[in-house]
């Protein structure tokens, strides 16, 4: 009929969601972090995953309150936000996200603030874009590119920018922040071509559960051999999918698969166990892992997973 008006479930969710920001922004109190303070006089930053969180904390400085939307742990992909996170995202200062659709969410939970600066950290990065080639997600950019070092390094680059843009009279030590961290991230990218080379060129394969890995292999000389989600996890994998990865492995001599710590094991587990390999290790992609085993920095992360990368490889079968 002209002139009807169709509302999808996403509608009436956005809908839902600016009705209770409205009721509930004068009765919560400024946000609080992990330890407790409210936001007093500081400025705050607010990234869509745990990984975005710990480039810009490395960056912030004083003066500001650095904060995460997706818990550690769990899949952004996933991620269904709360008027709880409504709310967060109509207080922040500078909103930082990664797009290419891993946390496209957050576009939605902004459209009712004014005060917010949004920035992608993946802006000017479509020319090193790898696309994915199968499954629902097809044709479109693969969001996982902080996966490769050297393009980390470009979201701080970028970080470090929408700090400076939102407080200019502190460029000087937002630009001397990141230099200091990129120097870091230069060591770790030296240092993973070092173990990578521990492994001989013909076990350079991985299979994996979420097709992650495609940035982390052309930087460091890895052959992605197969994987069960196409990045969008929220679907199980179909017996054509699984059949599918089968036959990708068959013929490679590959016997080692990696789980990830945001998905189930269950099924790479029984699809290990048919091909005759092993579940070697998890690995983590979409979030950092848990603070009491260190891991809750995006270096970190990377470490553990290149030494498991390695270990697992070079033991093989």
């Amino acid at each position: 009929m002209r002139g009807a008006i169709i509302m999808t479930k996403g509608s009436y969710m956005l809908v839902y969601l600016a009705a209770i920001l409205i009721i509930l922004t004068p009765l919560i109190p400024p946000y609080a972090g992990a330890g407790g303070e409210t936001r007093g006089g500081e400025r705050v930053a607010l990234a869509t995953t745990t990984i975005i969180w710990d480039m810009a904390r490395n960056v912030a400085g004083p003066g500001w309150r650095v904060e995460y939307m997706v818990m550690p742990g769990r899949d952004p992909h996933t991620f269904e936000p709360t008027p709880r996170d409504m709310v967060k995202g109509a207080e922040a200062d500078l909103i930082l996200y990664n797009g290419f659709t891993i946390d496209a969410w957050i576009l939605r939970l902004i459209t009712a603030s004014s005060r917010s600066k949004v920035v992608r950290v993946t802006e000017g990065l479509e020319e090193y874009a790898l696309i994915v080639p199968d499954g629902p997600y097809a044709g479109r950019v693969d969001p996982h590119m902080w996966m490769d070092v050297g393009l980390a390094i470009r979201y701080v680059e970028r970080i470090r920018d929408a700090f400076i843009e939102v407080d200019p009279a502190g460029a000087e030590g937002y630009r001397e922040r990141a230099a200091k961290y990129i120097e870091e991230l230069k060591r770790l990218d030296a240092w993973i071509r070092e173990e990578v080379a521990k492994i001989e060129p013909s076990k350079r394969l991985l299979f994996t559960q979420e097709n992650a890995f495609q940035y982390f292999a052309r930087a460091y000389g890895f052959k992605v051999v197969g994987y069960f989600y196409s990045v969008i996890t929220e679907l199980e994998p179909s017996p054509l999918d699984v059949a599918r990865a089968q036959k990708r492995v068959e013929g490679s001599g590959l016997c080692v698969f990696f789980v990830e710590s945001t998905l189930s094991p269950r099924v790479m587990e029984a699809f290990a166990s048919r091909l005759h390999g092993r579940v070697a290790g998890k690995l983590y992609t979409d979030s950092l892992g848990p603070a009491e085993l260190g891991l809750d920095s995006y270096i970190s992360m990377m470490r553990y997973n290149v030494e498991t990368i390695v270990r697992e490889l070079s033991r093989w079968c």
